[in-house]
């Protein structure tokens, strides 16, 4: 039981990767919690972050589409990967596509909680292509200020807290176990 309690501490207190954003051919958003990753992917195109001045949602949905709208990306900016059903194929897909497109970069943006087991897994992807990845990580806004995954209100700690599990899932391969 010790050694669960440390694991869960040392993977909370790192589930934070957040990398300086660098110019790159496209950025990409694994979807889920689209507030804060469709926030920050239009900070990074309007910041001049996306050579080509694209995002790939993975997936697009008509529910987030207006975070995306709202957060200053057009619709002709948007790329939608439509099959991903979880991390996993989030990786899987994103990364085919850029192959596809013929593009060598990406910045991955996803919610700070998120980033962790997103870099694990696309890691893990990117054997196959060795596409230059950067991590930025997507903060959620309280009154104003953008606000790390320990500091939000108790509703949205518990996707930080599901991370724990799904983090080590991933770690042993456990993809398709884990995932919803």
């Amino acid at each position: 039981m010790i050694y669960v309690a440390l694991m869960f501490q040392i993977t909370a207190t790192n589930l934070i990767v957040d990398e300086t954003p660098k110019i790159s051919d496209i950025i990409i958003v694994p979807e889920g919690d689209s507030s804060p990753r469709a926030s920050s992917a239009g900070l990074l195109i309007k910041e001049g972050y996306s050579r080509t001045g694209k995002v790939i949602v993975s997936p697009l949905t008509e529910y987030n589409l207006p975070n995306y709208v709202a957060a200053g990306v057009s619709e002709a900016q948007i790329i939608n990967e439509p099959n991903a059903t979880s991390t996993y194929t989030n990786a899987t897909n994103t990364l085919r596509m850029m192959q596809e497109l013929g593009l060598h970069s990406a910045i991955i943006t996803t919610s700070d909680y998120h980033m962790l087991r997103t870099k694990l897994i696309y890691e893990r992807q990117n054997r196959h292509y060795n596409f230059d990845l950067t991590y930025v990580a997507a903060y959620r806004e309280v009154n104003g200020k953008l606000v790390a995954w320990p500091d939000i209100v108790a509703d949205d700690r518990k996707f930080a807290f599901q991370e724990f599990k799904k983090f080590w899932a991933y770690v042993f391969f456990l993809y398709h176990w884990v995932d919803e």
